[in-house]
């Protein structure tokens, strides 16, 4: 498989601290979550009903969606609330003042059980 490169996703302006921005690389739609002064990158919309993160709540080291509260850690990606579920995670670069994704995921962002039987 070919080495994925590092796209532009946006100024590192674009995104206040505590806050989040979605960019679209080639139809993968990502959150860039400016906190702590570092930026991190998931993808870009809750696992449960597909909501678009950079809209949700961001407290701390957490973002909450709002439509039935699904909880994730925004340094890991992983799933608070459920805590069996987790997000897609990117390669950050700064280069200067901009923000470059590696769109190749870091981990698989699999549920950690299988919820197909689910009606969600």
């Amino acid at each position: 498989m070919p080495e994925v490169d590092f796209e532009f996703a946006c100024l590192a302006s674009d995104i206040p601290e505590n806050g989040a921005k979605n960019v679209n690389l080639n139809g993968l739609e990502i959150t860039i979550f400016h906190t702590l002064n570092r930026f991190v990158a998931h993808s870009g919309v809750c696992k449960h009903n597909g909501f678009k993160l950079e809209l949700c709540e961001i407290t701390g080291d957490s973002v909450v969606c709002p439509l039935h509260g699904w909880k994730y850690s925004i340094s890991t990606g992983k799933g608070i609330k459920p805590s069996w579920t987790a997000l897609e995670t990117y390669p950050v670069a700064a280069r200067g003042e901009e923000l470059w994704v590696k769109p190749e995921a870091e981990n698989s962002g699999a549920d950690e059980f299988d919820t197909s039987a689910f009606d969600w």
